[in-house]
């Protein structure tokens, strides 16, 4: 049962504490400064008659009166549309299980996505790999955030416009024309130790060996 603390009020006579060197001066820039940072909790600072508790239970008032009148209102409506083609080997409703790897410092991190209808949901570490024995860190847990991540690029851009595939092959081929040997050449790419990374890096190196990797 939930309990109901019911504080003293604060005594009109009492002494009066400021809470900042700002709020004893009173300056008019305190005074903008504050209703730029707090615009519904500034009038608790200047002793006015409305507080945070009676501005709420104000607009609780209003919001239960405004319902009387908008009763109408509703959500939309939303139809969930089915597969046209069913995810392979999973079943609604049942999570999938699938053994990945992500890169760390120490090289690889072994882990288990769990999906649901084919969309990553949870990683967790490996019970079954004998050096972690299920053990995971904070970043591996955070990875799968950056599948959903509204930030990350969709479409490939040149020079802050957008552009597509065939232009990004047709200027690629056009510098691997020009780039000779590979001097002027250049390739920026992020610490990695993946094996199959390094076989391909092993291949552009013949064909063009002036060329730089930075990482």
């Amino acid at each position: 049962m939930k309990r109901i603390f019911q504080h003293p009020s604060e005594p009109l006579t009492g002494k009066k504490y400021w809470r900042s060197l700002g709020q004893l001066s009173d300056t008019p820039e305190f005074r903008g400064w504050l209703e730029r940072e707090f615009p519904q909790g500034a009038s608790e600072l200047s002793g006015g008659d409305v507080s945070r508790r009676n501005f709420l239970k104000l607009m609780g008032a209003s919001t239960a009166l405004a319902g009387l009148g908008l009763s109408a209102c509703r959500r939309p409506e939303k139809h969930l549309v089915p597969f046209t083609r069913g995810v392979e080997w999973s079943i609604p409703g049942k999570a999938l299980f699938f053994t990945t790897a992500r890169p760390s410092r120490f090289g690889y991190a072994p882990l288990v996505a769990t999906t649901h209808d084919g969309r990553p949901t949870k990683i967790e570490g490996n019970p079954l790999h004998p050096v972690s024995k299920g053990a995971t860190d904070t970043f591996s847990q955070s990875s799968v955030l950056d599948l959903y991540d509204p930030d990350r690029a969709r479409t490939i851009s040149f020079n802050g416009s957008a552009s597509d595939e065939a232009a990004f092959e047709k200027a690629l081929d056009e510098i691997l024309k020009n780039a000779g040997d590979g001097a002027g050449l250049a390739f920026l790419l992020e610490s990695d130790s993946s094996p199959t990374r390094e076989r391909l890096r092993g291949e552009i190196a013949k064909k063009f060996p002036k060329a730089t990797w930075a990482r």
